[in-house]
């Protein structure tokens, strides 16, 4: 493994280069030789590129992903923790992503959880999953809540109220406390609206 390869590589990504960056990420993955420098190339990447960005498909395909999938095999939980980082990476490969059993960010956080429930990192991912959640859900307020692209329904908006009531348990820290209270409450009146509709004639 040529690591000089990708320092060159990361100089002409940021002058713009795009010719040259591809040229130079192509021929550094080509030196890798064994899983052994995948691995071990793949923590030193994490380790100094800590803040969650897409990478570059070639290098995720070819290096990262590999490395990650056989952590993710063995229940690995720092494997299924770079995974959940590199969520956008996945949805946009469905080959690779189909590997892993399509499983969403949300889903690699809730199995990272499971593998290290007093973890408060695993807690606070697990937390900012159900966050944007139902940020999304709100997102067409007064009109309704939603649950995926269509209004929720009375069961649904029951599932909703449960992960509030979880979310509340992993904000230990209350950080979230104001944007659950309103959220509940609008959850809550749309149910009444749904009951409404449901007992006016007709339905």
């Amino acid at each position: 493994m040529n690591q000089a390869l990708f320092e060159q590589y990361e100089v002409a990504k940021e002058q713009g280069n795009k010719r040259l960056a591809a040229s130079l990420i192509a021929s550094f993955i080509e030196t890798f030789a064994t899983d052994d420098e995948r691995e071990e190339w793949t923590r030193w990447y994490f380790i100094n590129h800590p803040a969650r960005h897409t990478i570059r498909h070639e290098l995720f395909e070819q290096v990262i992903f590999p490395v990650l999938l056989a952590g993710h095999q063995r229940s690995d939980p720092w494997c299924i923790e770079m995974l959940e980082r590199c969520d956008q990476n996945l949805y946009r490969s469905e080959h690779l992503w189909v590997q892993i059993g399509r499983q969403t960010g949300m889903q690699l956080a809730e199995r990272l959880l499971a593998l290290k429930p007093d973890d408060q990192y695993a807690k606070a991912r697990v937390l900012e999953h159900l966050i944007d959640g139902f940020r999304y859900s709100e997102h067409e307020w007064p009109s309704g809540i939603l649950c995926g692209a269509d209004g929720a329904t009375a069961p649904q908006c029951d599932e909703i109220l449960l992960d509030v009531r979880r979310a509340r348990t992993l904000d230990e820290a209350c950080v979230h406390s104001s944007f659950l209270n309103q959220f509940e409450a609008k959850v809550r009146q749309y149910v009444q609206r749904l009951d409404a509709t449901n007992r006016s004639p007709g339905h």
